[in-house]
């Protein structure tokens, strides 16, 4: 089950990405080593395709996602 856009932004946060802007219902988020992805903030879970490019941008795993 894919988590919410809210449980996202606070595991990218623990992993040292900052929030760069965003339009609309979209925030982008770097990180200091060059890494970039996308979250679609909304109330419902992201679906899961959108979910896994964001673990392949960020590089990691479903399951080292998880640990965080």
């Amino acid at each position: 089950m894919p988590p919410r856009p809210e449980e996202v932004v606070r595991k990218l946060k623990r992993l040292g990405f900052e929030e760069a802007g965003g339009k609309g219902s979209h925030r982008v988020f770097l990180h200091p080593d060059g890494r970039r992805t996308v979250v679609p903030f909304h109330r419902k879970e992201l679906k899961k395709g959108t979910f896994l490019g964001i673990l392949k941008d960020i590089g990691l795993t479903e399951e080292e996602f998880r640990q965080i």
